[in-house]
């Protein structure tokens, strides 16, 4: 087998629990909007109301589909506006509660032994990260461990399509079958991965079943496990 010299790992659902996360950020968002706004503007504002109003957005913008920042930004616009707000007011509280949303995002709490076996990886592999969502890995703890991490919106396509997967193994300076890559998506992670050639682990923490057979190289529950499979490797 050839020598893995670099991983590359998906965030959410990968390294932590999002859903979790996302609640509380959005929770955070929604109190200071309260503070700020009239009474009327967010009296039957809640999260299915504004996920249903950002579906509707999206389905009018599918260009915007993989920002997942633009599509916050542009839901809260839409929504002030809606109720009386003048499109430089809404674009302002569009703003301010999207800022009080990412700082909230980014307080995960990694998965047990996460952060002890990315400190083992980090002193023997070149590590990065491909998302599609936008947390700032790079303004968290962990981050220290990775050497840049890529978000979809940045990029003219997201996961499962080819082009962060290449740029990673370009930053990474290997070659395909030099690389592994860990997430918890069939399609996004382990589908993308494989087609530019790079060997493909499928973090599975809850034990899922695949509608398909899977195709990843390798499967895990607990990241700890990567240690022992990559010993095995070679």
């Amino acid at each position: 087998m050839k020598p893995i010299r670099a991983l590359t790992f998906d965030l959410d659902n990968t390294l932590w629990e999002t859903n979790i996360s996302i609640l509380r950020a959005e929770d955070a968002m929604v109190r200071h909007l309260r503070d700020l706004t009239p009474a009327r503007w967010m009296a039957d504002f809640n999260l299915d109301t504004f996920h249903a109003m950002r579906k509707e957005i999206v389905r009018e913008q599918p260009q915007i589909a993989h920002n997942l920042t633009v599509i916050r930004k542009e839901t809260l616009k839409c929504w002030f506006e809606n109720r009386g707000a003048t499109r430089a007011v809404a674009e302002d509280l569009a703003n301010e509660g999207f800022q009080i949303f990412y700082k909230e995002r980014q307080n995960v709490t990694p998965y047990p032994g996460t952060v002890a076996t990315l400190g083992q990886l980090y002193k023997n592999f070149k590590l990065g990260a491909i998302t599609n969502g936008n947390a700032d890995l790079m303004a968290m703890q962990i981050g220290r461990y990775f050497q840049f991490s890529l978000q979809s919106q940045n990029f003219p396509k997201p996961k499962p399509a080819p082009v962060m997967f290449e740029e990673a193994l370009k930053r990474l300076k290997v070659h395909p079958h030099e690389c592994m890559h860990v997430g918890d998506d069939i399609e996004h992670d382990v589908m993308g991965a494989r087609q530019v050639g790079m060997k493909t682990v499928w973090f599975n923490m809850n034990n899922r079943s695949p509608e398909d057979d899977v195709l990843a190289d390798y499967v895990i529950t607990d990241l700890r496990q990567l240690l022992h499979l990559l010993k095995q490797h070679g």
